[in-house]
């Protein structure tokens, strides 16, 4: 069964935020953890003023944040000028997604709250059913691992985060003895 491994970038922690970008990963929680090269991947970069015209928000203490992140992170989420509009971002990630049947999140109550947000301000169909989404941040705790313990590319950079937090979950899933892991 394909699993999808999900983070977003945001201008708020609210449920209608502006998402700046996408990043996720498609994986078999049964098959052994590979280098990120190895997955099929999904990142795009949101236009901001796309989210904003459909009536997402920005948080000026979120905006402040950013400024404190890394040179890297904040490239990505705000200075790079290679975005699409938040419609055909949600429409590739859709399609993307797929047959994908369950979804992970860091916390889903973000980042598919907040994609649902989107989905539903345009009237497009969201791609995963609710009883199909899991929460990493339940299983570390199970676990008893930390985030920050867990290894990372970019902070903030939805992609990287991504595959931290499948790192995350594939040492959950060995500590706990699931899957074979």
């Amino acid at each position: 069964m394909t699993n999808v491994m999900l983070d977003i970038e945001t201008l708020s922690t609210n449920s209608d935020a502006v998402v700046i970008t996408i990043g996720a990963i498609k994986f078999n929680r049964n098959e052994e953890l590979k280098p990120l090269k190895d997955y099929d991947t999904f990142y795009v970069r949101v236009d901001p003023k796309s989210c904003e015209e459909i009536g997402c928000t920005t948080d000026p203490a979120t905006v402040k944040w950013w400024q404190n992140q890394s040179e890297e992170a904040k490239f990505e989420a705000l200075e790079n000028k290679d975005r699409v509009p938040i419609r055909d971002a949600l429409i590739a990630l859709s399609k993307w997604i797929g047959n994908s049947k369950i979804i992970w999140a860091n916390s889903p109550s973000f980042d598919c709250v907040i994609l649902e947000h989107a989905y539903n301000k345009l009237d497009m169909p969201i791609p995963w059913k609710f009883w199909l989404i899991r929460d990493c941040r339940t299983l570390y705790d199970l676990a008893g691992i930390r985030k920050r313990d867990l290894p990372s590319g970019t902070l903030h950079n939805s992609l990287d985060d991504s595959f931290s937090q499948l790192i995350g979950i594939y040492k959950s899933f060995r500590i706990l003895k699931l899957y074979g892991h």
